[in-house]
């Protein structure tokens, strides 16, 4: 038997930022189970096995083809495709991957995971007709039973965390409970796939440091931010796996596959101080050379001045915070936050001062914002540039299935379209895509028009810091070369 587990295209906007691809770090975890059991897996990168692409009117598909994909499931024959669902703005992708896989042989068992089956499976099912298993939450356990029960060792009606079709009617089976000890999980399977195309390809963040691979060292969240569904997939009880794991785990990329800088990919990395004090002393002690950075951001108020110092000298590239607002009011009555903006400032100069360089997230166009309020966000995110060098990110507020966002939107008539996978593939957050609320107080093209004005402004903040630091322009230009076009676009932007 032969399982063969596909991470499809995506899809994004012309005007959005490049994709920021790298290692297909979940399904890399389900082969891991699977191959220590002892079951055949290969692994279908459909998104960065090739820096192909294909632009239409106003959008533009990363990886292979939809041709080139049915021409390797054709050849290597599985008789079991797992798909990866990522964001609800790639379900189309995925999708169409499954009816490539049922074209090609109807028998086949499709099964798909990812945060927007998780929250809505009932629907996706309902919709995805060439799907016939949905995976619910945490997949690594869940696909193991699924592949035992295709052998006929166990019933569908006996794994959790699933749901399918019987007799025409989705059938929903009991949650999963959340893995408690993330250290019973194996490394992610690097062996099953081309660890040197990875680490020397030049797509999306990768590009901006060598030899980079993801690292997710722990799951869920403890938080309650109104526009993020992390806790409908992974919980909202913080686990994590112990110090001791993840600097075994480093170790181990280091020394098998020159592994240089590591991305935290978790969104809590800092939530247990302790144990993220730890992972760094253990970097110093233990004289590992590498660098690492959060590119989903971390919270700027559980850094201090003596933690940063620590982070510095244990590798520390650079650090991204989660803002989201530069309205106190917004923060605390709209996205409960809970995040004081003096906390962020105060991160920003230490972390200027220590010299480290930092990034910061923010959305606008939630409901209860007015145009002034989005302003505040923007002129906040420029001040931070302009004093703390504090690169902004700009977002406009998505409402994802299943968040509160999303719900407040749905009873009050907020949403510009019908929600659906196509019309959350125009928007995924970014900042000149099609914004999906309006409300009284702002209409979508208003907080397009806000994001335009603001990002035109940032591009001449960057363009100054070039001006002024010519020398570090171009040391950074001469270690990453495709920078220069970046810098020729803001010159004459």
């Amino acid at each position: 038997m032969k399982i063969l587990l596909i991470n499809p295209p995506q899809t994004f906007c012309l005007d959005s930022e490049p994709p920021a691809g790298s290692l297909p770090l979940g399904l890399l975890y389900l082969a891991a189970v699977l191959d220590k059991t002892g079951y055949k897996v290969e692994i279908l990168d459909a998104f960065m096995t090739t820096s192909l692409s294909q632009k239409n009117s106003d959008t533009i598909n990363v990886g292979m083809s939809f041709d080139q994909i049915e021409a390797e499931i054709y050849r290597r024959k599985p008789d079991i495709v797992g798909i990866s669902g990522p964001f609800t703005s790639q379900i189309g992708n995925t999708l169409k991957v499954s009816e490539i896989a049922k074209k090609i042989n109807p028998n086949v068992l499709t099964v798909v995971g990812g945060p927007h089956i998780s929250t809505v499976p009932q629907e996706f099912l309902e919709e995805a007709k060439t799907v016939d298993i949905a995976v619910i939450g945490e997949g690594e356990y869940a696909l193991l039973e699924i592949v035992e029960c295709f052998e006929g060792k166990k019933l569908l009606s006996d794994i959790l965390g699933i749901a399918y079709r019987q007799n025409g009617s989705v059938i929903i089976n009991d949650k999963r409970p959340f893995l408690e000890n993330l250290d019973e999980l194996p490394y992610p399977a690097y062996h099953l796939v081309d660890m040197e195309h990875y680490l020397t390809n030049k797509i999306g963040y990768r590009s901006f440091q060598k030899r980079a691979v993801p690292m997710v060292t722990s799951r869920g969240c403890p938080f309650n931010c109104c526009f993020c569904s992390i806790h409908l997939h992974m919980g909202k009880k913080f686990r994590a796996h112990s110090a001791q794991y993840v600097l075994n785990h480093i170790q181990h990329v280091v020394d098998k596959y020159n592994v240089k800088n590591i991305f935290f990919e978790d969104d809590n990395l800092t939530f247990d101080l302790r144990r993220f004090e730890l992972i760094c002393n253990d970097l110093i002690e233990r004289k590992i050379k590498i660098g690492w950075e959060t590119p989903n951001g971390v919270r700027a108020d559980r850094l201090d001045v003596s933690l940063l110092k620590k982070m510095k000298k244990s590798g520390v590239a650079s650090v991204f915070v989660g803002v989201e607002s530069g309205d106190q009011e917004i923060l605390d009555k709209v996205i409960c936050k809970n995040l004081d903006l003096n906390r962020v400032v105060e991160f920003a100069k230490n972390a200027k001062q220590i010299g480290l360089k930092t990034g910061a997230f923010y959305i606008i166009g939630f409901p209860g914002e007015k145009k002034e309020n989005m302003q505040r966000t923007v002129d906040f995110a420029l001040m931070l540039k302009r004093k703390y060098d504090v690169g902004m990110h700009l977002f406009t507020a998505t409402p994802t299935y299943g968040t509160r966002l999303y719900e407040q939107c749905k009873k009050n008539g907020y949403l510009e379209t019908e929600l659906s996978w196509s019309s959350l593939g125009s928007s995924a957050r970014q900042p000149l895509g099609h914004s999906l609320i309006h409300t009284d107080d702002f209409a979508p093209q208003e907080v397009k028009e806000i994001a335009k004005q603001a990002i035109k402004k940032y591009k001449r903040l960057l363009l100054i810091n070039n001006i002024k630091n010519p020398k570090k322009t171009l040391q950074t230009v001469y270690r990453q070369p495709h920078l220069f076009g970046i810098y020729l676009k803001n010159l004459f932007s």
